[in-house]
């Protein structure tokens, strides 16, 4: 049930309507207000002949004056942000073609799922007023299409790091459910919540009655089927609905929409001239909504992959050869079939993209000397990510860096090197790749972190190994040379970045103690401002009893 009543109990609010409507009368001066551009004019002509408009704001658990203050409430508010004014041409093509939100399909009650992508949202101040926009226009819509039916709310937060938090946006959306569209919300579903927002939780909870905590309900892969049926379950979720979002413009709406009644053959008109259908039958497929299906074929995966790597960089690994330790090359994963001489794919995780995508190539001669290979993690997210590779055979490699953090935007090498002596032991040896997301650099709490963090926070990915030849033994001299002035090079280069790395640190410990002060002086404006916000006020943001 959403968070008002009289969706449930139209009888009980029939007669309470009008009872609320004289309240609110009688309180506020509604000419006045609509002269003084406090109120729409088409906000006021609701009130007066809209008895299902009023009757969402009356909860039978609180009084109707707190009914009338929170219809006086939402009438300044849609004026303020002229909420009658918004349509499909107030905002610019590229919100909707980002696919932030969504609506596609319905869960197990037949409710409207509204998809909220997380990952896709970044906090900006100068935007936010826009972003409100567009929020109320999504839910005035659902609203005027369909009065008496609530939607479900799925907050999709895989992916999502502690750049995409906005709590500024998370209290508007409770205040829309809580105050201006009371009816609307049958619950949320909060999935895959990285464990990093467990302390925004807290704080969110705070904000909440008893009876709004009871409508959030935080789901995984694994559960999320309770509430969602899998045939309307997206396919990353666990679904077999492979819908892919694409916004088509109103102009391409109405274009194809003519397309199709042209379409239409003369029994089909004949049909609907004896009465068995309606002119009202043949409509866009993509009705008063601006979504498309579209089904992934195995060429517009290959073209999606290639294209969430275009930015994504050539890197290069020491030597001179194309294969094994030599020049490297991040190819594209998901391609079929076996992959042509020379060339490398890369595997794209849910944290970090690394290459090679399934095996490490290690060239060897007769003289059995040292060699390597390289692990190249590339971090493609706005949050750092850390990481720790692992062996099986431990006594037989040496891997530099074995654990550290991969910076936004950045693209960490690891080397293995394979000692002398193991070359034709190493057919059954694999490696782990493990990575999660993290607030800080200090190798003390990385570590401590590894230790206690959930194993599902964790992304785990192996490789195995692979022994290969080189080509003659003229060629072997130089290559081998060629590997240790490589070697060389690359041991210098993680001295600096060590000592790099310990600059940091020293710096993160000091941001870290200025940041902790800056949040106990937020809390404590917070707390000072609650404390003295005049007692007025509270009538129209807290209801006592209040779902939200």
């Amino acid at each position: 049930m959403a968070d008002g009543d009289s969706k449930d109990s139209p009888n009980i609010h029939s007669s309470n309507a009008g009872k609320l409507r004289k309240l609110f009368y009688s309180k506020y001066n509604v000419e006045d207000f609509v002269g003084k551009q406090l109120y729409d004019q088409r906000d006021a002509d609701s009130v007066a002949s809209n008895d299902l408009y009023v009757r969402q704001f009356i909860r039978t658990y609180e009084s109707l004056e707190d009914a009338a203050n929170r219809l006086h409430e939402t009438l300044k508010w849609r004026k303020e942000l002229g909420v009658n004014d918004l349509c499909e041409t107030s905002f610019e093509s590229w919100r909707y073609e980002l696919g932030a939100g969504f609506y596609h399909n319905h869960d197990k009650d037949g409710r409207r799922l509204f998809f909220v992508k997380v990952k896709l949202h970044k906090k900006d101040a100068a935007d936010f007023p826009m972003v409100k926009k567009f929020l109320a226009y999504h839910f005035e819509t659902i609203y005027k299409e369909e009065p008496t039916k609530e939607i479900v709310v799925v907050f999709d937060m895989s992916q999502a790091g502690l750049s995409n938090l906005d709590m500024d946006l998370i209290k508007f959306v409770i205040t829309c459910f809580k105050i201006y569209y009371p009816t609307l919300l049958g619950y949320m579903l909060i999935y895959e919540m990285p464990w990093l927002f467990n302390a925004a939780w807290k704080i969110i909870k705070a904000w909440l009655s008893p009876h709004a905590i009871a409508k959030i309900k935080f789901v995984t892969k694994s559960d999320i089927q309770e509430y969602i049926n899998k045939d309307q379950l997206l396919e990353h979720m666990g679904g077999t609905d492979k819908f892919v979002y694409k916004y088509v413009p109103s102009e391409e709406r109405e274009e194809e929409e003519n397309k199709l009644k042209k379409r239409v053959t003369f029994a089909e008109s004949a049909k609907t001239a004896d009465g068995d259908g309606s002119p009202d039958s043949f409509q866009s497929p993509m009705g008063k909504s601006f979504l498309i299906t579209v089904q992934k074929t195995p060429e517009m995966l290959t073209c999606m992959c290639i294209l969430s790597q275009l930015a994504a960089e050539t890197l290069y690994s020491p030597g001179k050869s194309s294969k094994g330790p030599g020049m490297r090359k991040v190819g594209i994963r998901g391609t079929t079939g076996k992959m042509e001489p020379g060339v490398d794919n890369s595997f794209i995780g849910r944290l970090l993209t690394i290459s090679p995508a399934e095996e490490l190539e290690f060239s060897t001669d007769e003289s059995g000397k040292e060699t390597f290979d390289t692990i190249c993690l590339k971090n493609t997210l706005p949050y750092p990510i850390a990481y720790k590779v692992k062996t099986t055979s431990p006594e037989k490699y040496k891997v530099r860096p074995s654990f550290g953090v991969a910076k936004p935007g950045s693209t960490v090498e690891v080397f293995v090197y394979l000692q002398q002596g193991y070359h034709n032991t190493i057919s059954k040896d694999k490696f782990l790749v493990m990575a999660m997301e993290v607030t800080t650099e200090s190798q003390d709490k990385l570590a401590e972190l590894w230790k206690t963090i959930p194993k599902e926070n964790i992304m785990e990915h192996k490789l195995r190994c692979v022994q290969s030849s080189k080509p003659s033994q003229g060629q072997g001299a130089g290559v081998d040379s060629s590997q240790e002035e490589n070697v060389q090079t690359l041991a210098q280069k993680v001295d600096s970045l060590m000592e790099s790395t310990r600059q940091t640190q020293r710096m993160l410990k000091a941001l870290g103690a200025l940041q902790l002060m800056i949040m106990f002086l937020l809390l404590v404006g917070l707390f000072l401002h609650y404390q003295f916000t005049p007692a007025e006020s509270a009538n129209y943001t807290s209801c006592p009893g209040s779902m939200w």
